[in-house]
Protein backbone atom coordinates (compact mmCIF):
# COMPACT_ATOMS: atom_id res chain seq x y z
CA UNK A 1 0.00 0.00 0.00
CA UNK A 2 1.27 3.47 -0.84
CA UNK A 3 0.12 7.08 -0.49
CA UNK A 4 1.03 9.33 -3.40
CA UNK A 5 0.22 12.89 -4.41
CA UNK A 6 -2.38 12.80 -7.17
CA UNK A 7 -1.55 14.47 -10.46
CA UNK A 8 -3.97 17.18 -11.66
CA UNK A 9 -5.50 14.66 -14.07
CA UNK A 10 -5.88 12.00 -11.35
CA UNK A 11 -7.50 14.53 -9.03
CA UNK A 12 -9.90 15.61 -11.80
CA UNK A 13 -10.91 11.99 -12.43
CA UNK A 14 -11.38 11.36 -8.70
CA UNK A 15 -13.45 14.52 -8.34
CA UNK A 16 -15.75 13.72 -11.25
CA UNK A 17 -16.36 10.14 -10.13
CA UNK A 18 -15.75 8.99 -6.55
CA UNK A 19 -15.89 12.36 -4.76
CA UNK A 20 -19.11 13.38 -6.50
CA UNK A 21 -20.63 10.03 -5.56
CA UNK A 22 -19.55 10.28 -1.93
CA UNK A 23 -20.29 13.94 -1.10
CA UNK A 24 -23.35 16.15 -1.75
CA UNK A 25 -22.86 19.52 -3.50
CA UNK A 26 -23.29 21.31 -0.16
CA UNK A 27 -20.11 19.63 1.11
CA UNK A 28 -17.97 19.46 -2.04
CA UNK A 29 -15.89 22.51 -2.88
CA UNK A 30 -15.10 23.22 -6.56
CA UNK A 31 -12.23 21.39 -8.21
CA UNK A 32 -10.80 24.77 -9.21
CA UNK A 33 -10.64 25.73 -5.54
CA UNK A 34 -8.69 22.56 -4.71
CA UNK A 35 -6.25 23.30 -7.50
CA UNK A 36 -5.85 26.91 -6.33
CA UNK A 37 -5.04 25.69 -2.82
CA UNK A 38 -2.55 23.22 -4.29
CA UNK A 39 -0.81 26.01 -6.20
CA UNK A 40 -0.53 27.95 -2.94
CA UNK A 41 1.25 24.95 -1.43
CA UNK A 42 -1.40 24.31 1.23
CA UNK A 43 -3.21 21.29 -0.25
CA UNK A 44 -2.06 17.67 -0.47
CA UNK A 45 -4.44 15.52 -2.59
CA UNK A 46 -3.34 11.99 -1.75
CA UNK A 47 -4.28 8.75 -3.46
CA UNK A 48 -4.04 5.44 -1.60
CA UNK A 49 -2.80 2.76 -3.97
CA UNK A 50 -2.76 -1.00 -3.53
CA UNK A 51 0.17 -3.26 -4.32
CA UNK A 52 -1.06 -3.73 -7.91
CA UNK A 53 -1.52 0.01 -8.46
CA UNK A 54 -5.28 -0.03 -7.86
CA UNK A 55 -6.62 3.21 -6.38
CA UNK A 56 -8.25 2.26 -3.07
CA UNK A 57 -9.03 5.65 -1.55
CA UNK A 58 -8.30 9.35 -1.20
CA UNK A 59 -7.26 11.73 1.54
CA UNK A 60 -7.33 15.41 0.59
CA UNK A 61 -5.55 17.52 3.19
CA UNK A 62 -5.75 21.29 3.64
CA UNK A 63 -2.70 22.59 5.48
CA UNK A 64 -2.39 25.40 7.99
CA UNK A 65 0.35 27.86 7.17
CA UNK A 66 2.50 26.47 10.01
CA UNK A 67 2.52 23.01 8.38
CA UNK A 68 1.78 21.30 11.70
CA UNK A 69 -2.02 21.40 11.50
CA UNK A 70 -3.77 19.63 8.63
CA UNK A 71 -7.50 19.59 7.97
CA UNK A 72 -8.71 16.30 6.51
CA UNK A 73 -10.79 18.04 3.85
CA UNK A 74 -12.08 14.82 2.25
CA UNK A 75 -11.57 11.18 3.10
CA UNK A 76 -13.08 8.76 0.61
CA UNK A 77 -13.07 5.06 -0.17
CA UNK A 78 -14.80 4.41 -3.52
CA UNK A 79 -18.12 2.59 -3.61
CA UNK A 80 -17.53 -1.13 -3.95
CA UNK A 81 -14.39 -0.99 -1.81
CA UNK A 82 -16.01 0.09 1.46
CA UNK A 83 -16.51 -1.95 4.64
CA UNK A 84 -13.32 -3.94 4.12
CA UNK A 85 -10.99 -2.08 6.47
CA UNK A 86 -9.47 0.20 3.82
CA UNK A 87 -10.64 3.37 5.56
CA UNK A 88 -8.85 2.56 8.79
CA UNK A 89 -5.65 1.65 6.98
CA UNK A 90 -5.89 4.86 4.95
CA UNK A 91 -6.14 7.00 8.09
CA UNK A 92 -3.14 5.25 9.61
CA UNK A 93 -1.14 5.67 6.40
CA UNK A 94 -1.92 9.39 6.39
CA UNK A 95 -0.81 9.75 10.00
CA UNK A 96 2.40 7.82 9.27
CA UNK A 97 3.22 10.06 6.29
CA UNK A 98 3.62 13.24 8.34
CA UNK A 99 6.03 14.06 11.19
CA UNK A 100 5.40 13.13 14.79
CA UNK A 101 3.40 15.91 16.42
CA UNK A 102 1.27 16.68 13.36
CA UNK A 103 -2.31 17.51 14.31
CA UNK A 104 -5.05 16.25 12.01
CA UNK A 105 -8.43 17.98 12.15
CA UNK A 106 -11.63 16.50 10.80
CA UNK A 107 -15.19 17.71 10.21
CA UNK A 108 -17.95 15.11 10.07
CA UNK A 109 -21.65 15.75 9.64
CA UNK A 110 -23.47 16.23 12.95
CA UNK A 111 -26.52 14.11 13.84
CA UNK A 112 -29.72 15.72 12.59
CA UNK A 113 -32.36 14.06 14.74
CA UNK A 114 -33.74 12.32 11.63
CA UNK A 115 -33.56 8.55 12.09
CA UNK A 116 -33.21 7.78 8.37
CA UNK A 117 -30.11 10.00 8.11
CA UNK A 118 -28.53 9.57 11.51
CA UNK A 119 -27.74 5.86 11.22
CA UNK A 120 -24.96 6.52 8.69
CA UNK A 121 -23.82 9.69 10.47
CA UNK A 122 -23.45 7.88 13.81
CA UNK A 123 -21.65 4.92 12.19
CA UNK A 124 -19.20 7.37 10.63
CA UNK A 125 -18.57 9.07 13.98
CA UNK A 126 -18.00 5.67 15.59
CA UNK A 127 -15.56 4.70 12.81
CA UNK A 128 -13.52 7.85 13.42
CA UNK A 129 -13.43 7.19 17.16
CA UNK A 130 -12.24 3.64 16.56
CA UNK A 131 -9.50 5.05 14.31
CA UNK A 132 -8.18 7.11 17.22
CA UNK A 133 -10.00 10.40 16.72
CA UNK A 134 -11.09 12.53 19.67
CA UNK A 135 -14.38 14.45 19.41
CA UNK A 136 -13.68 18.11 20.16
CA UNK A 137 -15.83 20.28 22.40
CA UNK A 138 -16.94 22.66 19.65
CA UNK A 139 -18.98 22.23 16.48
CA UNK A 140 -18.92 24.28 13.29
CA UNK A 141 -21.17 25.04 10.35
CA UNK A 142 -19.72 25.54 6.88
CA UNK A 143 -21.92 26.99 4.15
CA UNK A 144 -24.97 25.97 6.18
CA UNK A 145 -23.96 22.38 6.99
CA UNK A 146 -23.52 21.45 10.67
CA UNK A 147 -20.40 19.44 11.55
CA UNK A 148 -18.89 17.80 14.61
CA UNK A 149 -15.16 18.41 14.86
CA UNK A 150 -12.66 15.64 15.54
CA UNK A 151 -8.90 15.44 15.94
CA UNK A 152 -6.09 12.91 15.69
CA UNK A 153 -2.98 13.98 17.60
CA UNK A 154 -0.38 12.60 19.98
CA UNK A 155 -0.07 14.52 22.21
CA UNK A 156 -3.38 16.38 21.93
CA UNK A 157 -2.88 20.18 22.10
CA UNK A 158 -5.06 22.46 24.20
CA UNK A 159 -8.45 22.87 22.57
CA UNK A 160 -8.10 26.66 22.44
CA UNK A 161 -5.04 26.24 20.22
CA UNK A 162 -6.80 23.69 18.02
CA UNK A 163 -9.76 26.03 17.53
CA UNK A 164 -7.50 28.97 16.70
CA UNK A 165 -5.57 27.01 14.05
CA UNK A 166 -8.84 25.62 12.66
CA UNK A 167 -10.19 29.16 12.26
CA UNK A 168 -6.96 30.37 10.67
CA UNK A 169 -7.14 27.73 7.91
CA UNK A 170 -10.42 29.27 6.75
CA UNK A 171 -9.52 32.89 7.50
CA UNK A 172 -6.37 32.63 5.38
CA UNK A 173 -8.46 31.52 2.40
CA UNK A 174 -11.65 33.55 2.80
CA UNK A 175 -10.65 36.71 4.63
CA UNK A 176 -12.79 38.15 7.38
CA UNK A 177 -15.82 39.24 5.30
CA UNK A 178 -16.47 35.88 3.61
CA UNK A 179 -15.50 33.96 6.74
CA UNK A 180 -18.20 35.81 8.67
CA UNK A 181 -20.71 35.18 5.86
CA UNK A 182 -20.16 31.45 5.29
CA UNK A 183 -18.25 29.99 8.26
CA UNK A 184 -19.58 29.50 11.79
CA UNK A 185 -16.49 28.35 13.66
CA UNK A 186 -17.15 27.69 16.42
CA UNK A 187 -20.90 27.20 16.26
CA UNK A 188 -22.13 28.49 19.61
CA UNK A 189 -24.51 26.30 21.64
CA UNK A 190 -28.04 27.10 20.48
CA UNK A 191 -26.83 29.18 17.53
CA UNK A 192 -28.93 28.68 14.40
CA UNK A 193 -27.16 27.19 11.40
CA UNK A 194 -27.43 29.48 8.39
CA UNK A 195 -29.21 28.33 5.21
CA UNK A 196 -27.28 25.91 3.02
CA UNK A 197 -25.15 27.53 0.30
CA UNK A 198 -23.26 25.25 -2.10
CA UNK A 199 -19.51 25.73 -2.39
CA UNK A 200 -18.89 27.52 -5.69
CA UNK A 201 -15.88 29.14 -7.32
CA UNK A 202 -17.55 32.51 -6.82
CA UNK A 203 -18.00 32.21 -3.07
CA UNK A 204 -14.74 30.35 -2.51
Amino acid sequence: MELKILSPLELKRAYETDLREAFPPSELKPLAAMEALRRRGVYDPLGYFGDTGELLGYALLWKHRDGRYLLVDYLCVPAGKRNGGIGGRLIQAVRDRYPQGTVFLGETEAPTGEADRDGLILRRLDFYRRSGAVTLGYDCALFGVHFKNICWADPLPEEAEILQRHREIYLDQFGRERFDRYIQLPLAPGEAVRPVTDWTEENF
